[in-house]
């Protein structure tokens, strides 16, 4: 009796879209303040950076003239026709700008649109409410810098006629204040790295979780298989093993290139995936599986059609997915078992099946698992088969297929570690 294949996706796509919700909103979180990030980080590491120096060398003058600096004020004075009546040099020369340039400055507009009551003949006086405004520095950014400087003043003052009947007059007293927002800057800066870093802590948490529901919900289905077969689930404790330890040589060697695909997480997703290879033996029925004997010609056709039946299984959970704009995305990881399943009987010489591909075109991770399967099986104790081989007797036979069955970069990868293998049936692995 096999298991319905419907049941084992349900299971499987709801634990999935659960995981994958929580792993989305994280992801947009840290998407939408990827630039505030950036830009405070370098912000914040400027100031960081001017507060450690000023705070080393600091001495007794700096610290009265930095005082001076906290209290400076100065008057300018306006019209109602937004000419200058006045207007402190020094604060000029802070600002690094000309009084012709200044008169001419969007400046004025701002100040008079944004933040002046308008006159009103029946009050002697009018205040002007406190407020700050920045000043930006006449200057070209340095190569390392990405945004201008500002000087921040704060604002305040009233509005008075120059005599009865004159013309109204802007009497502004401003108040140098850089020091202090670039503290609160600082601060702020500080707090939103600390938010964003949580943020990220959070998210890779995520993903930590991610992986490891996708390997207990890979575990759940390798439980499932080995209610069936127990020798199947044999066969696939050793085959997470000798897959971890070959998808790391092939890396190592420059043979693996994923397209669009982390190389550290795709051969992670080889090797968790690559216990689902014989997903399909589900679909064939144990007398044959578990036969002492040779099996017939129609047994072996119907052993042959185990990698199309996995793939099948495999395509459903992944056409499920797909249907859902909002997770179609996150199942990408699904194409390595669909092709280690449909493939990993393919041959390097193109007599395999069930598509008869060769060399290249067979997938690497399908050309990795064909091997290592092969191994697993010359060790093993299949009842359909043969007495189980040697290290040294598998090994031989390997290396005679290199360029046939076998992609001979491949073996070659497996020959150079293959004392990693040598003692695996004896101690259990």
């Amino acid at each position: 009796m096999s298991i319905n294949p419907s049941i084992l996706y349900n299971q499987i796509r709801i634990k999935y879209l659960n995981l994958i919700k929580r792993y989305n909103y994280l992801v947009k979180v840290t998407l939408r303040n990827k630039n505030t990030f950036r830009r405070l980080m370098y912000n914040y590491q400027v100031v960081k950076r001017s507060y450690i120096i000023l705070r080393r060398y600091a001495t007794k003058k700096v610290a009265a003239l930095l005082n001076h600096i906290q209290n400076q004020k100065y008057q300018l004075v306006l019209d109602e026709y937004k000419n200058i009546i006045k207007i402190p040099r020094d604060f000029l020369e802070l600002i690094e700008i000309s009084q012709e340039d200044f008169l001419k400055s969007f400046y004025l507009d701002m100040l008079f649109e944004k933040f002046m009551p308008p006159p009103d003949p029946r009050l002697a006086e009018i205040p002007i409410p406190g407020f700050r405004f920045p000043f930006i520095v006449n200057q070209e950014p340095s190569e390392d810098e990405s945004l201008f400087p500002f000087v921040h003043f704060q604002i305040s003052g009233k509005i008075a006629r120059e005599n009865p009947g004159g013309r109204y007059l802007y009497f502004l007293n401003m108040e140098n204040i850089s020091s202090t927002v670039e503290l609160e800057y600082f601060q702020k800066t500080d707090s939103l790295i600390n938010s964003l870093t949580t943020s990220n802590y959070q998210l890779l948490n995520a993903k930590k979780t991610i992986e490891m529901h996708k390997r207990m919900l890979i575990s759940l289905t390798c439980s499932l298989i080995g209610e069936y077969s127990r020798e199947t689930s044999e066969h696939l404790k050793n085959m997470e093993f000798l897959t971890t330890h070959l998808t790391l040589e092939c890396k190592r060697l420059g043979l693996i290139h994923p397209l669009n695909y982390d190389p550290d997480e795709y051969i992670k997703d080889i090797v968790y995936t690559s216990v689902l290879h014989d997903i399909g033996k589900m679909a064939i029925p144990r007398t044959i599986l578990e036969k002492d004997d040779i099996l017939t010609p129609d047994e072996k056709i119907l052993v042959k059609q185990h990698p199309q039946i996995g793939a099948d299984y495999i395509k459903k959970i992944m056409d499920g997915f797909s249907a859902d704009p909002l997770y179609s995305s996150y199942c990408s990881f699904l194409q390595i078992p669909w092709e280690i399943c449909l493939y990993h009987h393919e041959r390097w010489d193109g007599g395999g099946y069930p598509e008869g591909l060769s060399g290249e075109n067979i997938p690497i991770a399908a050309r990795i698992i064909s091997l290592v399967d092969t191994y697993e099986a010359l060790r093993g104790t299949r009842k359909y088969n043969h007495q189980p081989r040697t290290h040294d007797q598998a090994l031989n036979i390997i290396k005679n297929e290199s360029g046939q069955q076998f992609d001979p970069q491949i073996v070659d990868a497996f020959l150079s570690i293959n004392y990693k293998f040598s003692q695996i049936h004896t101690t259990g692995v």
